[in-house]
């Protein structure tokens, strides 16, 4: 083939608005940029440098825009790529594919000491050096038809890997036939950003940066309005690059493909233009910059500004902080310490049409993130980076910072929870003897994860509310919820084992949590502290086994509730039916008396036993049930449950009760059975015992051993006088007789368990002594 046009033959492929997948040619792509939704290249890394091509040609064809006025008026003209077909014209012996003497951005006659010409696997990205990367290229590429190998030459200047390459003739960089490493291609060394708007003819508009925003050459030029490259480097490349145009276009390789009238069969690729990545900032705008310390030192000077490159596994919200910094708060940090960041020119420029009013804040805008991670000494490609983040443009407002600065801190809200939830997981890990640090990395990768879509959701409509605090704090109710989900995951597949550990590093992780999120049972505060333990004894108001509670989903309308807790139906009746036997017992009345000696007895016992009848309390439960609609089928299941439940429960309170007649051992909103037993400890040796007497209890295979394991504990909470809310436990029974019943109740008395607290005013003498002595030596003083 004598000539393959890229100016009028389709190459480029384009999504239209309508879907439809098409080719198009350089004319035709500016022609209808209203109708392209975006570019469709193989690879993302292939859109990025398709793209540069693009507002290269544009750049140049209206040479500039220059101002901001400028690019108003193109913003505002119907046409606003007219000029482009001329330019195209004019210039379209530079963009032949396979010009005799001037191919497209390859050199003639580029040839190796040995006539090699490598397969094309050496310039397409999803097969590099033949192995299969996310292709469906077995066993590598073969031939390549003119417009697919047109944008491999484009993608190869931009995102070529490093490694030794064949020395071409005429470079004087060849040693023995080799050309050595000298680096990726230059788009290979950014973290590639740009904003995506809803049609091409937006995106390019929206990434034209005029000159006034950028350090231009007023020389600036693409490459085919430059001499044309032999296969050594070029002369003056000290004073260079002279622009984004030039940058866009820059020559990193030198290429040249063999083809026939069929197609393209092989290619030379040798090293090109090298180019140091060192403060390229003022000319690259497509790129977020990072401040290098090693840099600086080897250098000798500071600052010194390197691209910001992606992270494959950090997704985009997370690197938001690098996309929003305003240059005023760049300015601020150069008064003293220079900033450690710098953003994007292409946000930059964003930024200021906002302030200028050019777009409209409502305007949603995606931020699209691209680059490639390489891997062995950058000579091969690890992996492609592409992700996107849909949000409103006045998040990037020079002077009306406050919905971007909730953004931000919705972030770091995120990251410190996602933090907090990988501590647990490696604290859990650890009491299981295995690696904390992977772990805690796996938990964390996991909980961005989970935040992922949840964040870009609530991003997407942060300009929609009007108080931005409130709608930060909505974003922590639902990441509030959905990482202590997270956290009750892992903390079920630890298993039955240490799970009283567990329950205290779930009960960190759930303070931290709070912390975190400026929660305290579903309202603001600075921090927040698990309630103290009152002394029930002295009439102090109990503690319920209850967590702070968020919102179940992230419905960004929902106000925050503080927590409410509703005992169960079960919980009422045999609160109230113990509640009438207690007194009736402390009142010395003879049918209480036998009652309690006839379920002392009943411990172990069946609870549907003909003479057991009517002790339980659950006559109440059982009328109500009966008396729903829905009842027959669901009430069923439950009565047999309950009553096992309330059985064990006032049975166990009646070995409790005995044989004081004159301490109440069931308190309506009292200690519950973690609670209870951290009482019951002193803080010495002795606790060892009462402790697995806990943890033996909380992994009971059945409701009978249960029972038993509970009984033993009871018997020394009744020696220390300490009472227990029983309407409490027989809802725990109930609960635990369910599906993952047993997990919930090991968490609810793990948690009371860690809350619970010495009294103030206990010394570190009393510490030492048991419970009932300080008790007993407390009322002795008192007396005194």
């Amino acid at each position: 083939m004598r000539s393959f046009d890229l100016v009028s033959r389709p190459w480029l492929p384009v999504q239209l608005c309508d879907g439809t997948a098409v080719e198009l040619s350089l004319e035709e792509v500016f022609a209808r940029a209203g109708d392209v939704r975006r570019l469709a290249g193989d690879v993302p890394s292939q859109d990025f440098a398709l793209l540069r091509l693009l507002l290269a040609i544009l750049h140049d064809a209206v040479d500039g825009p220059r101002d901001l006025d400028a690019w108003q008026e193109l913003h505002e003209c119907p046409e606003p790529f007219a000029s482009v077909s001329a330019y195209l014209d004019r210039h379209r012996h530079g963009f032949d594919l396979v010009h005799p003497s001037r191919p497209f951005f390859q050199v003639p006659e580029l040839r190796t000491q040995k006539e090699e010409v490598a397969r094309l696997n050496r310039i397409v990205a999803d097969v590099p050096n033949g192995d299969p990367f996310f292709t469906v290229r077995q066993p590598g590429v073969e031939r390549l038809s003119f417009g697919e190998a047109a944008r491999w030459v484009v993608h190869a200047h931009a995102f070529d890997t490093s490694g030794i390459k064949s020395g071409a003739v005429g470079d004087s960089r060849v040693k023995g036939g080799k050309g050595y490493p000298q680096g990726v291609g230059w788009a290979g060394n950014l973290g590639g950003v740009f904003v995506e708007g809803d049609s091409l003819r937006q995106t390019l508009l929206l990434n034209l940066v005029p000159s006034s925003a950028l350090s231009l050459d007023k020389e600036d030029r693409p490459a085919w309005r430059r001499e044309p490259c032999g296969p050594d480097v070029q002369h003056g490349l000290e004073s260079r690059p002279t622009g984004p145009r030039d940058l866009y276009t820059w020559q990193s390789r030198r290429i040249r493909l063999h083809h026939d009238d069929q197609g393209v069969h092989g290619v030379v690729l040798a090293y090109g233009d090298p180019l140091a990545s060192q403060d390229k900032y003022r000319y690259e705008p497509m790129s977020c910059w990072r401040r290098s310390k090693p840099q600086e030192m080897k250098l000798g000077r500071s600052p010194v500004y390197m691209p910001r490159e992606h992270h494959p596994s950090r997704a985009a919200w997370r690197s938001l902080p690098s996309l929003l910094t305003s240059q005023a708060q760049e300015r601020t940090a150069q008064h003293g310490e220079p900033t450690s960041c710098l953003r994007a020119g292409v946000l930059n420029w964003i930024a200021e049409l906002t302030h200028q009013r050019l777009l409209p804040e409502e305007m949603l805008i995606r931020p699209r993130l691209i680059g490639a991670r390489y891997g062995t000494q950058q000579s091969v490609i690890d992996e492609l980076v592409d992700d996107g983040l849909t949000m409103p443009v006045v998040l990037l407002h020079q002077q009306d910072r406050q919905y971007a600065a909730q953004a931000l801190g919705a972030v770091e809200d995120g990251s410190a929870g996602v933090g907090a939830l990988g501590d647990l997981a490696a604290g859990l890990a650890r009491a299981a003897g295995s690696d904390p640090g992977v772990a805690r990395e796996t938990a964390r990768d996991r909980g961005f994860d989970l935040l992922d879509v949840t964040y870009r959701q609530w991003l997407a409509v942060l300009r929609e509310m009007k108080d931005p605090g409130e709608a930060r704090r909505n974003w922590q109710l639902a990441a509030h919820r959905i990482l202590r989900e997270a956290a009750e995951s892992h903390v079920a597949a630890a298993g039955e084992t240490g799970w009283l550990d567990h329950a205290a590093s779930e009960r960190t992780f759930l303070a931290r949590l709070n912390r975190v999120f400026c929660l305290r049972y579903g309202t603001e505060a600075d921090s927040v502290t698990e309630p103290e333990e009152p002394d029930v004894s002295k009439g102090g108001s109990a503690v319920i086994d209850t967590v702070p509670t968020v919102p179940a989903a992230p419905i960004w309308s929902q106000k925050s509730r503080g927590p409410a807790k509703e005992f169960s139906l079960l919980h009422q009746a045999v609160a109230q039916h113990i509640r009438t036997l207690q007194n009736d017992y402390l009142a010395d009345r003879s049918h209480a008396v036998r009652a309690l000696a006839r379920l002392r007895r009943s411990h172990g016992c069946p609870a549907d036993m003909p003479d057991l009848r009517g002790l339980g309390g659950v006559e109440q439960f059982f009328e109500h049930r009966l008396t729903q609609q829905h009842a027959s089928a669901r009430a069923a299941a439950e009565m047999p449950r309950a009553e096992r439940a309330a059985h064990v429960a006032v049975a166990l309170w009646a070995v409790h009760q005995q044989p004081s007649q004159t301490k109440h051992m069931h308190i309506a909103g009292g200690p519950s059975v973690g609670t209870a037993v951290r009482r019951l400890m002193s803080g010495t040796d002795s606790d060892a015992p009462i402790r697995k007497r806990l943890v033996r209890a909380g992994t009971a295979s059945t409701l009978e051993v249960m029972a038993q394991r509970l009984r033993d504990l009871v018997v020394q909470l009744r020696a220390a006088e300490i009472p227990l809310d029983y309407g409490l436990l027989a809802e725990q029974l109930d609960l635990w007789q369910k599906p993952g019943g047993p997990l919930q109740v090991r968490r609810a008395w793990g948690r009371a368990f860690h809350a619970h607290r010495l009294p103030a005013a206990t010394t570190e003498k009393e510490a030492d002594v048991p419970a009932r002595a300080v008790r007993d030596r407390r009322r002795n003083e008192g007396n005194e």
